[in-house]
C-alpha cells in the first residue's frame, strides 16, 4: 500500500508503535490539545491507514483508506477495527483551521475535475477560479506527495504541501503551489483535483464528552446512544441520536427536536440519562404525554417504548449490532414545520458557499435558488418552466426559509414525488430527487 502524507503544520507525536494500554490516556490528552488546534491522527501499518479528525475536544471525522481509495467511516466502526490491525503505528498533526478544513474537503468531496497535470493547463485553471470570484481548492497528488491550494472568493490565500516551511504571502500562494508542481512533476505526473464543493461533515456517531466525563473513551463511542424515531400515522419522519444527557421535545425552536404543531405545547417533554437508563419528564404540556398509550408525567423507558404527543409518536429504540452507514441515516420524509432545533455543529468548518441549487436532469441545466421564493411552473412568468406541450401540469414552489428550503405544491393535477413518495411539501436534503411528470430536478448545495 502506498501511504498517503497528508501536508502538516507541526508533528506532535513523532511514528511510534501504538501501545493500546495507552491509547485511551493518547486520547484524553489529544483530545484535549485539541480544544487548541485542530489536529489529524494518522494510524497505519502496510495493510491500512486511517486519518481520524479532532477538534474541539472530540473526533470530528475518521477515514480509511480502501482499494478505492479513502472513505468516511463511524467512530465507533473505527475504534473496534484498530483492535484488529496487526503492529499499529501511530502519528498526530497539528494544522491549522484552513488545512484541517480542506484536507476533509480533499478525502470527503467529489472532485469536479480529476486529470493527469501533463493534460490541463494549471494557469488557466487558476485564472477561471480568480475570473469567476470562486472559493475553491485545488490539489496536485503523485506518491508520496499532496499539494494544496486554497481559493477563497477566487483569493490563493494558502498553499500546502509536505513538511511544514515558511508560509509564503499572499501574492505569492499561487506562484509557490505552480512552482512545486512544475519542479515534482519532471519525476511523473500529477494527479490534478479541482474541488468548489467545500461543505463538510462529521461522522454519524461523533459527540463530545459529557463534562466531567473521566472514563474510557473507547467505550464511550464502542458505547452507541439510543435512537428516537418520530412518526406520524405510522409514517417515520426523522430519527434523532441521543448523544446529549438530556434532550427536549416541542413545539418552540429553542428545543433539540422542534415539531411545529398545535397539538404539542412550547416545551412538550424531556428525556434524560440517568444511572439506571434513560427516563421522559412531560414539561406540564396541554394535551399531555402518554407511553405506550397510558398517559404519564414520569417514566423510565425501555426498547421498543412509544411515546404519544398531540398526533406524533416517536418511539425510543435502544441500538445494538453493527454501526448503520452514513446512507443508511435520517433518509426519511420531513414533513412541513418540522426540523431539527438544535445549533449548528460547533465542529462543521464552513466557508461563505454559493446559494443551493436545482439541476435539471433532461437538459443538465443548473438554477440558483438566489430569490426568497421560486416558482416552477408552465407558465411564461415562472423563474424555472416546465417544458413541452405534454408538459406537467402543476405548479410548484421552492421557499426559503432561514437555512430551510421548501419545495411545496399549489397547484395542478400532476403529482409532486421526492425521492420516490408522492407528498405536496418537504423540507430539501442534499441530493432530494424531485420529480413531476417526466421532469427531473435535483436538489444541491
Amino acid at each position: 500500500m502506498s501511504r498517503l502524507q497528508i501536508p502538516y503544520d507541526k508533528v506532535l507525536l513523532d511514528p511510534t508503535d501504538l501501545d493500546w494500554a495507552e491509547f485511551d490516556g493518547l486520547l484524553a490528552h489529544f483530545f484535549n490539545l485539541s480544544t487548541k488546534y485542530p489536529l489529524v491522527m494518522e494510524i497505519y501499518n502496510q495493510y491500512t491507514q486511517y486519518f481520524a479528525f479532532m477538534r474541539d475536544g472530540q473526533l470530528y471525522w475518521v477515514t480509511v483508506r480502501g482499494e478505492d481509495g479513502f472513505q468516511g467511516i463511524s467512530v465507533r466502526k473505527f475504534l473496534a477495527s484498530l483492535r484488529k490491525t496487526q503492529f499499529p503505528k501511530i502519528i498526530v498533526y497539528q494544522t491549522s483551521l484552513v488545512l484541517y478544513h480542506s484536507l476533509l474537503v480533499y478525502l470527503q468531496k467529489k472532485s469536479d475535475l480529476k486529470v493527469n497535470s501533463n493534460l490541463v493547463d494549471l494557469d488557466e485553471l487558476m485564472d477561471d477560479i480568480e475570473q469567476q470570484r470562486r472559493s475553491a481548492l485545488v490539489t496536485a497528488f503523485q506518491p508520496g506527495n499532496l499539494i494544496i491550494v486554497r481559493y477563497q472568493d477566487g483569493k490563493p490565500i494558502s498553499c500546502y504541501g509536505g513538511s511544514p516551511g515558511t508560509p509564503p504571502r499572499e501574492a505569492n500562494v499561487r506562484d509557490d503551489f505552480l512552482v512545486r508542481v512544475y519542479t515534482l512533476s519532471t519525476r511523473s505526473p500529477f494527479e490534478i483535483r479541482l474541488f468548489t464543493d467545500l461543505i463538510v461533515c462529521h461522522a454519524e456517531d461523533a459527540r463530545p464528552l459529557p463534562e466531567g466525563y473521566s472514563g474510557s473513551i473507547s467505550m464511550f463511542y464502542l458505547s452507541r446512544p439510543p435512537k428516537l424515531v418520530v412518526r406520524l400515522k405510522n409514517r417515520p419522519l426523522k430519527n434523532y441520536t441521543m448523544t446529549s444527557a438530556e434532550l427536549s421535545i416541542g413545539r418552540l425552536p429553542q428545543n433539540d427536536i422542534v415539531i411545529d404543531n398545535l397539538s404539542v405545547s412550547r416545551r412538550h417533554l424531556v428525556i434524560a440519562k440517568t444511572t439506571d437508563g434513560y427516563r421522559l419528564r412531560d414539561c406540564d404540556s396541554k394535551n399531555g404525554t402518554f407511553l405506550n398509550g397510558q398517559p404519564v408525567k414520569e417514566a423510565a423507558l425501555a426498547d421498543g417504548d412509544i411515546i404519544t404527543i398531540g398526533k406524533y409518536q416517536i418511539v425510543f429504540q435502544e441500538q445494538d449490532g453493527e454501526t448503520a452507514s452514513v446512507n443508511s441515516m435520517d433518509q426519511t420524509v420531513i414533513i412541513p414545520n418540522f426540523h431539527s432545533g438544535a445549533k449548528p455543529d460547533p465542529f462543521t468548518v464552513q466557508y461563505p458557499q454559493r446559494p443551493p441549487r436545482i439541476y435539471r436532469r433532461s437538459n443538465h441545466e443548473e438554477h440558483v435558488l438566489e430569490r426568497e421564493e421560486v416558482l416552477i411552473a408552465r407558465e411564461r412568468r415562472a423563474d424555472i418552466r416546465l417544458k413541452g406541450i405534454f408538459g406537467p401540469r402543476a405548479s410548484l414552489t421552492i421557499t426559503r426559509r432561514g437555512d430551510d428550503y421548501v419545495i411545496r405544491k399549489i397547484a395542478g393535477t400532476s403529482a409532486l414525488n421526492i425521492n420516490g413518495e408522492e407528498m405536496d411539501e418537504k423540507v430539501l436534503e442534499e441530493e432530494d430527487l424531485i420529480a413531476i411528470g417526466s421532469e427531473e430536478f435535483v436538489f444541491k448545495r
